[in-house]
């Protein structure tokens, strides 16, 4: 199969588009036929070498946390869980490093979703990781209940723009803080009020806030408390020292410091999957690239600032409507 492997830790051009062997399934799990993955920035920093410490990995290997494609094939017990081939899923890797820039992926039926009937594979490829990120971190962490006061930063983000959608269909009030420039995107998605962070710091606002989600991890649990409510939530995405030690200390307090560490989750990615077929959850799509392209896309997310997510398409529709490898 094709698929692109990290033979080494660095640049985006260590990223070799090649042949490799497809992945064998246990019993426990399902052979993907991927057709969309997209790239996370946990990709280019796991990449770089700069996660090494928290998810250390034998090289070369294969890096993409979100496959969505059809089942090809099907072990015993997965087969019991009622997964069969042909079925249009999504799924939140589980392997160290993902393995989804690749034709194939191995993945374990409990972390399946079933496609939305309503998206593409490209927009159904933006979901796992991201979406299942911004859920943990306001419904697991956060505690969000209908009527919150919500406050978003980095809201036009790949993460964001689903933490906007998912706090607004479970009742929140949504502050979402951006640029001018998607102001009127992150309105679409349902924020009821928009910050720009050129013009306004959103830690010296007065006001204060249930939540509030650190999207991008630009800003400490220190300058926020301020806009927290007595027994309000910060979540961050980033782990670092200072976010750490205080997640440890603010179990003691009132106000609560978490750092979300995603990981699969059938369940979360089950209930995204549901808001999606309900119309209220979409994938806001940056930019698409072909598979052998991933170091192109990986530059892109480098940047930081994509709005939405950057899709990378493993099979795309031909002429003839039938699906072939980029």
């Amino acid at each position: 199969m094709q698929a692109v492997v990290l033979p080494r830790y660095g640049s985006a051009d260590n990223l070799q588009f090649t042949s490799i062997r497809p992945p064998k399934i246990t019993a426990d799990q399902v052979l993907i036929k991927v057709h969309a993955t997209s790239v996370n920035p946990i990709d280019w920093k796991l990449r770089q070498g700069m996660l090494k410490w928290v998810m250390p990995d034998k090289l070369p290997g294969v890096l993409g946390f979100d496959a969505a494609g059809e089942i090809e094939e099907v072990g015993y017990a997965a087969r019991q869980q009622g997964w069969h081939e042909r079925d249009a899923v999504m799924a939140f890797s589980g392997n160290t490093l993902g393995g989804c820039y690749a034709q194939y992926v191995a993945v374990d039926a409990k972390l399946l979703a079933r496609k939305p009937e309503n998206f593409s594979y490209e927009e159904a490829a933006g979901v796992p990781l991201a979406g299942t990120t911004a859920w943990k971190s306001l419904v697991k962490l956060g505690q969000l209940h209908a009527g919150d006061d919500v406050l978003i930063n980095g809201a036009s983000g790949g993460v964001g723009t689903y933490a906007v959608q998912i706090a607004k269909a479970l009742g929140a009030k949504v502050t979402a803080v951006c640029s001018a420039s998607n102001h009127e995107l992150v309105r679409s998605l349902g924020a009821d009020e928009v910050i720009d962070y050129h013009q306004v710091d959103f830690t010296r606002i007065d006001r204060s806030f249930d939540i509030v989600f650190d999207a991008v991890s630009k800003s400490s649990f220190l300058e926020c408390r301020r806009i927290l409510k007595p027994v309000g939530h910060y979540i961050a995405t980033l782990p670092s020292v200072e976010a750490v030690g205080f997640s440890v200390f603010s179990k003691l307090q009132r106000q609560s410091c978490h750092v979300v560490l995603a990981r699969p989750d059938g369940d979360i990615l089950r209930s995204l999957s549901s808001l999606a077929n309900e119309g209220k959850l979409r994938t806001v799509i940056d930019s698409v690239y072909p598979l052998n392209e991933v170091a192109d896309a990986h530059r892109k997310s480098e940047q930081e600032h994509v709005v939405g997510k950057v899709i990378v398409q493993v099979i795309s529709e031909n002429t003839s409507g039938e699906t072939s490898p980029d």
